[in-house]
């Protein structure tokens, strides 16, 4: 018992690389990632690394940004494992953004060094007095007897920068240490029941903090990284297909992908017999009929919901349990991973009572050093920690929280991003829930629409079956009031994602949109016509047909009085909202204008 007490344990790992490093020495015949059918032992892995960073090595790389744009590829773990051995932090830079936005980044960054491969178009340009070093081949050889570069970062180094969209349109780079990543890992070796031989799908890009996630939650247990073709990552078909032939046991992903996953493997009858854990982060978790059918065919397979802004990676987590048709419709976020600590504050700093929104806030060793070369804005989101000792730090993340009875956190959505819909605040999520319902609908994502006259309205964008029916808006009045019920239904074959795999609400928001009506029976007569032209004028619609609902093309009751105005001056004859409300539907407006005698003393005339 006595020289069991003088055992001293290790000390932890500086930085989140000894993860990497730890499987390397104890196992280095273990595979540590593959593409393509083909494998790259940990020592293989690690010899490719070190090669590439003794290229870095120097006063060009150590303490500084590294730029990395490669493909999905053996490169991308390679440049990354390089540029920390080297010492310096690395930033994704993904090839599908815009050349302005990727100048920025690789400006405001200061990187001097940029890893990258040829392509047809050549090499991108980059910042006067950039160095370039190429990736041209997959796989950097060295001589077996190469001394292996020696890191001088510690934890409080700098590991990557991550640009994320900044509400003023710039973006802004969330500079993260190695100590919060370290901390992550150091629970999810802990949390996660994939180990040694487990095999991860590397599905996130790069961009994407999950990407950290997926590499060295992997390599921390001595697992393989399973690399996928960017066209089969985006297909689910072929993305099932490849979990089932490559037996791939762990997925990180957010909600619309595995929504997807989970329609895909309802319509072909076929799941991924390999898996066992699917973890879920980045976009509130719903527990919709597909997913409760994918996870009940695999009950095996833990699902996880993880929750984390950028600026401080993962820091709740839970465990979905029991039978999956007992599921919350609304995943909880959970609890506070290892050292994390979150709470739920007031508008004063206090923590609110059970079951009151309030303010996520999060504090703790868990914390991004805060936002490059933005000490403004860092000071604004990184405050004092109203609650914590002298000189520590929180996180204000504008996210709204409730804590159950039970010590779970539910998030309910943007402090600053709620929409208000003439007056009233609207939980999107909620609309979304209620439109996934409807067993006609495999997914839908709601945005605000800025219609010209009609103002904001929300428009459902729906994958589904084709034709959608006609009745969607009705049937949802069941369960949502008026002013949450979208104005339109559009059909899409499939839901747009950003680079990191969510939902790309912005290029939905931005799509122009004119309502249709039904055009099934098209007006009779002059009086008809002229009404639908100024229904068409007042709704931002087309298409409008004589037995067209009124409200069912989003017409409110602000509408309406602009409407009543536009008929007395066209017709002389002014309805009130209770006829409107009588008479919704144009050919019963049309017939009402028609009785009245003072019709046709105005602008128009009942022709």
């Amino acid at each position: 018992m006595a020289d069991e007490a003088r055992v001293t344990p290790p000390p932890p790992p500086r930085t989140v690389l000894e993860f990497f490093d730890d499987t390397r020495r104890a196992s280095p015949e273990l595979p540590a990632v593959e593409h393509r059918g083909r494998r790259l032992s940990y020592e293989e892995l690690g010899r490719a690394a070190d090669t590439l960073a003794a290229r870095l090595h120097g006063p060009s790389a150590a303490g500084t940004v590294v730029g990395i744009r490669t493909d999905r590829s053996f490169r991308l773990p390679i440049a990354i494992l390089a540029a920390l051995r080297a010492g310096a932090a690395y930033l994704p830079l993904d090839h599908t953004y815009p050349k302005a936005r990727l100048d920025f980044m690789m400006r405001d960054s200061g990187m001097r060094v940029l890893l990258t491969h040829r392509t047809r178009t050549g090499l991108p340009a980059v910042p006067s007095g950039t160095r370039i070093v190429l990736l041209d081949d997959d796989v950097p050889t060295a001589p077996v007897r190469q001394q292996l570069p020696i890191s001088t970062a510690t934890a409080d180094d700098l590991a990557y920068v991550i640009y994320t969209s900044g509400s003023t349109g710039t973006p802004k780079g969330v500079a993260m240490p190695h100590g919060p990543l370290r901390n992550l890992i150091t629970w999810q070796r802990e949390a996660f029941t994939c180990g040694v031989g487990s095999r991860t799908l590397q599905f996130a890009a790069a961009s994407f903090d999950v990407h950290f996630e997926e590499m060295f939650s992997t390599w921390g247990t001595g697992g393989c990284l399973v690399l996928i073709d960017e066209e089969i990552r985006r297909d689910s078909h072929r993305l099932l297909r490849f979990l089932d032939e490559r037996q791939v046991h762990r997925v990180f992903m957010p909600f619309v992908a595995l929504q997807a996953l989970a329609h895909t493997a309802q319509d072909l009858g076929r799941h991924p017999r390999a898996l066992r854990e699917v973890v879920c982060g980045g976009e509130q978790l719903y527990i919709t009929p597909a997913v409760r059918q994918f996870f009940g065919a695999l009950p095996d397979v833990a699902l996880h919901n993880q929750y984390g802004p950028s600026e401080t990676h993962n820091v709740t987590a839970l465990r979905l349990p029991g039978d999956p048709a007992s599921w919350p419709e609304r995943a909880p976020i959970g609890r506070p991973i290892n050292a994390a600590r979150v709470r739920v504050l007031d508008g004063h700093g206090r923590p609110v009572p059970a079951g009151a929104t309030g303010e996520i806030v999060i504090g703790g060793p868990v914390l991004a050093r805060g936002y490059l070369n933005r000490p403004g804005l860092s000071a604004e989101r990184f405050t004092p920690d109203p609650l914590g000792p002298p000189g520590s730090r929180v996180y204000r993340t504008g996210d709204l929280g409730r804590v159950d009875e039970r010590g779970r956190i539910h998030f309910l959505g943007r402090e600053d991003g709620q929409v208000k819909i003439r007056g009233y605040r609207v939980e999107l999520g909620e609309v979304e829930s209620a439109v996934r319902a409807l067993p006609e609908v495999a997914d839908a994502a709601v945005v605000v629409n800025e219609g010209r006259t009609a103002g904001k309205r929300l428009v459902a964008y729906v994958v589904g079956e084709a034709p959608l029916p006609g009745d969607l808006r009705a049937r949802l009045a069941e369960t949502l009031p008026e002013y949450m019920l979208p104005v339109a239904f559009v059909p899409v074959d499939r839901l747009p994602l950003t680079p990191s795999g969510k939902l790309d609400r912005r290029s939905l928001a931005e799509r122009e949109l004119t309502v249709s009506g039904s055009g099934a029976r098209p007006a009779e007569d002059g009086v008809q016509r002229d009404l639908t032209q100024l229904w068409e004028h007042v709704l931002d619609a087309k298409d409008i047909a004589a037995d067209d609902n009124f409200f069912q093309l989003g017409g409110t009751s602000l509408l309406a009085a602009v409407l009543m105005t536009r008929i007395a001056e066209r017709f002389g004859a002014y309805p009130d909202l209770g006829t409107f409300i009588a008479r919704p539907t144009l050919s019963a407006m049309a017939e009402w204008i028609r009785e009245r005698p003072e019709a046709g003393t105005g602008q128009g005339a009942v022709r």
